[in-house]
């Protein structure tokens, strides 16, 4: 009795490791494999890269003072690690593109180190009456990138490219652009605009909209019809360590915070 038992494990063994071996064979089943195989070293991969690459976590403050900075080429140093250490600094808004055809040579240089300290980021356009604003669009959209910006866009209207430019028209081909901004990133743009200037071509049909005003006074910017400014951009001569020359200081007026212009 004995070694029939010992017989039939051993065949039952066989008959196992054959059926085994089949299977092996199959190509489904090595289709599977493969398949599980990817799938283990894909999450595997992610999961690593998740927990060895966390970005830096940034704790900020609202400050009397300044609340961020915009820049361009002109700033060609930065020490973007003291800038970080600022914690008044809540974000930094970096020129990407100006009319139909111009980059600021300093924007991906810009963007990649100020996202690298985790510091809140935003792109904005110059606006240029030379040229269309769907060919203005067409350019600030194909350098920058929604799913990159922490930030809505920007767009600066200034005196400068705008000046001679028939009121009614500014205001048409600007609203073209920010509609066509709408329309791609979810959100219209703040408007950047000189105090002046902006009362003169831009006020009021335009206070609808986030105002990101610079007027380099003790005086905040205040808008006749009851439009709100939300951020002030009170002085193009800040100093600030880690940026080497001057700098636009920006601050929050009353009521704005970093969660309303955040994309």
């Amino acid at each position: 009795m004995a070694k029939k038992r010992k017989r039939r494990k051993k065949n039952r063994w066989k008959r196992f490791t054959k059926s085994i071996k089949r299977m092996i064979k199959t190509p489904l089943v090595w289709g599977g494999i493969i398949v599980i195989a990817c799938t283990t070293i894909f999450f595997g991969y992610k999961l690593g890269h998740r927990f060895f690459h966390q970005k830096p976590q940034r704790t900020t403050i609202i400050a009397k003072d300044y609340n961020g900075i915009d820049i361009s080429r002109y700033q060609t140093h930065i020490d973007w690690q003291t800038v970080a250490a600022n914690k008044k600094i809540q974000f930094v808004y970096i020129k990407a593109t100006e009319g139909a055809s111009h980059t600021d040579s300093y924007y991906n240089r810009h963007f990649r180190n100020a996202k690298s300290v985790a510091i809140k980021v935003g792109s904005y356009h110059f606006f240029s009456s030379r040229s269309t604003p769907e060919k203005q669009f067409a350019n600030f959209k194909k350098h920058v990138r929604k799913s990159e910006q922490d930030l809505i866009p920007m767009v600066d209207v200034e005196e400068r490219l705008n000046a001679r430019t028939p009121r009614a028209t500014l205001q048409k081909n600007l609203q073209r652009f920010m509609d066509l901004v709408k329309d791609e990133y979810g959100v219209y743009p703040l408007l950047y605009s000189q105090y002046t200037f902006y009362k003169q071509k831009l006020s009021p049909e335009f206070d609808r909209y986030y105002i990101f005003m610079a007027r380099y006074s003790n005086n905040p910017p205040v808008l006749d019809y009851g439009g709100k400014v939300n951020i002030w951009q009170f002085t193009e001569h800040g100093r600030l360590k880690g940026v080497r020359g001057s700098v636009d200081l920006d601050r929050f007026c009353q009521g704005t915070s970093i969660e309303d212009i955040e994309l």
